[in-house]
């Protein structure tokens, strides 16, 4: 399942609600003014400078996050410690999980589940003492832990873990409508059972994923889900179907090649592996068609040499039945009797005909005639064609 760790990073932004892409800030001008904010200067400081300050490490920690794994911790742990000593839950929680998913990446993780269990204290904390009616924000972060936790649990193998958590964080998305959620969670699930080799229940997944993301309207998410139905129908060995969604997913992709490099990368590195996969079907269908035609033309040839063979040996049999009780010599001239077939080939040999001529004239083969032939030089105990026709022509048998 490590395949499942490139996926922290997509699920990440969506579920840090009001932390969106951090890519885009200028993080050495925010490191020179946390600079500024010396330890002497922060025992000092106003708790309004000491919000400030702790804001401007959050956005350094989720900055460094895909750049610089351990300066993302370190600003990570400052951000925290301000938010203990301020009584800043969300900013504790939102800190907790960003380390424990660095450690995480890093497959440090005992470390990182001793800082998802310091998250879930302090959303314990918070459930607790909620006041607000309206539940939306404490359900976000609920939420956002049971999703982070369902991808730690499946990337350590457990599938039940990882299928309780993602269900809670399942139903809190659909609850509010935030369709590239549960998107992304859908096709999550996709790729945890393909990696695993469950394509039964990889492919509802992924259909949800699309679903999902086509009412988000969001490019991205189309594009990734996309590709999760694209790499479904490669692994299940459909691979004109897969280029079909890989070709869709490439193109939203294209749209977004910047921020989306390394999923468009992995979406063309399966394109070509398909069309690999086309070329190498195509070749073996030339030569399975090639060996089918020369079967079938040994086959044809083979029939037909059956077939003759057949005939010879019907006939031969005919000739034998005929001349087993024949094939000793006349007796006398009066015991001599010839059937019509054999009144036809003497009448040929006395003209001097060859075996082969007399083999067309009545449409026999070869052998056959040769079979006759020597029958009828044993009947009149002669050796030859010449001693034959003498014979013949003193006795008037052909008169």
């Amino acid at each position: 399942m490590k395949k499942f760790l490139s996926l922290l990073i997509l699920f990440l932004p969506l579920l840090a609600r009001g932390y969106g892409d951090h890519r885009g800030h200028n993080l050495d001008s925010l490191e020179r003014v946390t600079a500024r904010y010396t330890p002497d200067r922060l025992l000092g400081a106003s708790d309004e400078e000491k919000i400030a300050y702790a804001q401007t490490c959050r956005e350094l920690a989720w900055g460094y996050l895909q750049l610089d794994g351990a300066k993302s911790v370190y600003y990570a742990r400052q951000a925290m410690e301000l938010g203990r000593q301020l009584g800043g839950r969300n900013t504790v929680f939102d800190m907790s999980i960003l380390i424990g998913q660095c450690f995480w990446a890093s497959e440090r993780y005992d470390s990182a589940r001793v800082h998802y269990s310091r998250a879930e204290a302090v959303l314990q904390e918070m459930e607790a003492s909620w006041a607000d009616p309206d539940p939306h924000d404490l359900e976000a972060n609920q939420a956002r832990l049971w999703g982070t936790l369902g991808n730690f649990y499946a990337a350590q193998d457990s599938l039940e873990q990882f299928a309780h958590y993602y269900g809670k964080a399942g139903a809190v998305f659909e609850k509010w409508g935030w369709w590239e959620d549960c998107s992304t969670l859908h096709r999550n699930i996709g790729e945890v059972y393909t990696d695993i080799g469950d394509l039964k229940t990889a492919r509802p997944a992924y259909e949800k994923a699309l679903d999902f993301a086509l009412q988000s309207g969001d490019s991205l998410i189309i594009a990734n889900a996309m590709y999760g139905l694209g790499r479904w129908y490669h692994e299940s060995g459909k691979t004109a179907k897969a280029l079909e969604y890989l070709t869709q997913a490439e193109a939203y992709f294209g749209q977004h090649a910047r921020e989306e490099s390394f999923a468009r990368a992995d979406t063309l590195a399966i394109m070509n592996a398909a069309h690999k996969d086309l070329y190498r079907n195509a070749r073996m269908l030339a030569i399975a068609a090639f060996l089918v035609l020369l079967l079938s033309i040994g086959g044809t040839l083979l029939i037909r040499r059956l077939r003759l063979t057949s005939q010879e040996l019907t006939e031969t049999s005919a000739v034998l039945d005929e001349t087993i009780e024949e094939l000793r010599p006349a007796a006398a001239e009066e015991q001599v009797d010839l059937n019509d077939r054999e009144k036809a080939i003497a009448r040929l040999l006395v003209e001097g005909k060859s075996t082969k001529e007399i083999a067309e004239a009545v449409h026999l083969g070869v052998n056959t005639v040769l079979w006759y032939r020597k029958r009828l030089y044993a009947k009149f105990d002669v050796h030859n064609a010449a001693a034959f026709s003498t014979e013949i022509s003193r006795r008037g048998i052909l008169e």
